[in-house]
């Protein structure tokens, strides 16, 4: 057991038990580039990726899902295309999926056999632009249809194409003296949608024929593409969404972060453009009369490519933190699914692939930090305030009643951080893990220790000793305090229980409105109530119909002090909107809930 900090708190982190939602296991997923190669033999390459324990892996790119053929390269592909960026043709280069350098298709399922990751699989829609064929379009949904059935219900996410609408991809711009159905030179979100839609009806049938359940993504902008510097964003939304309708289950959309060199600006961009995106993506669904579809953001890192100067950031501690803000900003915001950009490669990636033998497969600091930060998050996800603007907080609830706790200093003071959970009990201690950079490379350390522990030898973080490393643990007493140096993250564990901290601060609360929630919510089954009394009271607990009706009477009696819940039943009733009133003593409040069928 460790000694609490003994400095008094500069900030104050505020939990309470509203549910922001449910959090998806696929915000953790990550990607594995065809031009990796086939490394499924590596005992090295397949440790870490187990260990790193990503939710799904994306396959097979990148702007290579656009020239890669899964079963074979056909006798349909031209000589050249276009490169939409010159508006000059280059040879073209089709990728086989039975190739022996390239990643394998049959390896890429071997790998996720051997790490138990679910998938997501980028189909070439490009081929369907530049195909040789009478009909194009018909031969890249047979395509992809052929790779559902050969798939056999083991992967559940699809998304028709990667980034088509930008001139970098193969299939932007086609030559039309070769194409055979009058498609345009240059690609649109309206072509795109049409395509789309007889892409994914293929799919689904073959999935049928095979009893599969597969969710299939289109692409979309989530910013404003009126203002574009590509004439094809423009319109692109508005003529996706014209003619997709309710076509795929899902939205795509990759970015990213960061505008600026700097720390305070990948940091500051992470922690406010995923709402953002999200913000602006729901307004254009209901400003275009969209369907309403879950957003996947299925690529994503740290942006250096507009500043080519700062080329250590990706593999420096700093992307370690943005990816730990941006881990927990997806699910605030109620992102369905994430791939990060990219399990490994030279330059940047999660493991380092490049010539540099004595290096080969050490992980770099961001892997640290998105280990961590898996086994910190539970299952639905509540409010977090901080008081101070340079603290990021975020917080989960675990089914099992421990609370996680993850914090981002931003600054470069250090702070002492008390915890307040308002409204949910704990139990008697408290465990923390905290990440710290190097004084290495300026404010781009390519170093990060763990709970003090240092990285040995060449590793980059301590990779040996990673599964050992003990949490610090804490007593609660009465008050949840921890130290948190500059930029470095800490991710905590409350222990489960009915333990309240600062009751009077909480029954002053409680007097003027109670406090109560319900999670899951919305919810297709059994939803769970949760409230807390200051003191013995006579409780009543009702549920009400969108009419006022009283449908149930969940608690009639009298309650001691404490955290209680009540699980109301919704299997027999309608779907809808329904109301719970909760009376403690001569106080009341009444929430809203939402029963989906």
């Amino acid at each position: 057991m460790e000694n609490k900090p003994t400095g008094v708190p500069t900030v104050t982190i505020t939990l309470t038990a509203d549910t922001l939602g449910k959090i998806s296991k696929y915000v953790f997923g990550n990607a594995l580039a065809v031009w990796m190669g086939n490394n499924t033999g590596n005992t090295t390459f397949v440790k870490n990726v187990k260990a790193l324990n990503p939710s799904l892996i994306r396959f097979p790119g990148g702007s290579w899902s656009d020239i890669f053929f899964w079963n074979g390269k056909p006798n349909d592909v031209p000589d050249s295309v276009y490169n939409g960026q010159t508006g000059k043709k280059e040879l073209f280069y089709a990728i086989s999926g039975k190739n022996d350098w390239p990643t394998t298709t049959e390896n890429y399922y071997k790998l996720r056999q051997q790490t138990g990751s679910q998938g997501l699989i980028t189909i070439n829609y490009a081929y369907a632009r530049y195909g040789l064929s009478a009909k194009p379009v018909e031969q890249a949904a047979h395509l992809a249809a052929d790779w559902v059935r050969y798939d056999k219900g083991r992967t559940k996410f699809w998304e028709i194409g990667n980034e088509n609408g930008g001139p970098w991809e193969a299939g932007w711009m086609i030559d039309t003296k070769t194409n055979k159905d009058g498609q345009p030179q240059i690609i649109s979100g309206q072509l795109y949608g049409q395509h789309c839609k007889m892409i994914a009806d293929s799919m689904r049938a073959a999935a049928a024929k095979i009893g599969a359940k597969i969710y299939i993504g289109g692409q979309i902008l989530h910013f404003d593409g009126t203002t574009s510097w590509n004439n094809v964003d423009k319109t692109w939304n508005a003529g996706f969404f014209k003619e997709i309708g309710d076509g795929v289950d899902f939205y795509v959309m990759h970015n990213y972060f960061g505008t600026a060199a700097t720390v305070d600006n990948l940091l500051s961009v992470a922690a406010t453009d995923p709402k953002k995106n999200m913000n602006f993506i729901k307004q254009d669904i209901i400003n275009k009369k969209a369907f309403p579809k879950p957003v996947a953001l299925t690529e994503y890192n740290i942006n250096t490519l507009t500043n080519p100067a700062n080329a250590s950031a990706p593999i420096s501690y700093i992307n370690g933190m943005q990816a730990t803000i941006l881990f927990n900003e997806l699910i605030k915001n109620n992102f369905g699914l994430g791939a990060r950009w990219l399990l490994a490669s030279g330059n940047d990636g999660m493991f380092y692939q490049g010539d540099n033998s004595s290096l080969l497969w050490q992980p770099r600091p961001d892997f640290y930090y998105a280990y961590y930060q898996q086994k910190f998050t539970g299952d639905h996800a509540i409010s977090a305030s901080s008081n101070n603007s340079a603290i990021l907080a975020y917080a989960s609830r675990f089914a099992s009643g421990e609370t996680g706790v993850v914090i981002v200093n931003r600054g470069k003071t250090a702070q002492v951080v008390k915890i307040d959970p308002k409204n949910i009990g704990v139990g008697n201690q408290y465990y923390n893990y905290s990440l710290t950079g190097g004084t290495d490379n300026g404010d781009f350390s390519l170093f990060v220790s763990v709970n003090g522990v240092s990285p040995t030898g060449t590793q980059w973080g301590p990779r040996e000793t990673l599964e050992t490393i003990p949490a610090k643990a804490y007593p609660i007493e009465n008050a949840i305090t921890v130290s948190v140096p500059g930029r470095s993250v800490q991710l905590m564990m409350l222990e489960a229980g009915t333990n309240l901290l600062y009751p009077t601060s909480v029954a002053s609360e409680l007097k003027q409105e109670l406090e109560i929630t319900n999670y899951p919510n919305p919810f297709s089954d059994i939803t769970t109530i949760q409230f807390q009394t200051s003191s013995t009271e006579p409780v009543s607990l009702e549920v009400f119909d969108q009419t006022g009706k009283k449908v149930s009477t969940l608690i009639n009696e009298v309650l001691p002090s404490g955290i209680h819940q009540a699980d109301f039943d919704g299997s027999l009733f309608p779907g809808g909107i329904y109301f719970y009133q909760l009376k403690v003593g001569n106080y009341s409040t009444t929430r809203k809930m939402i029963l989906k069928k």
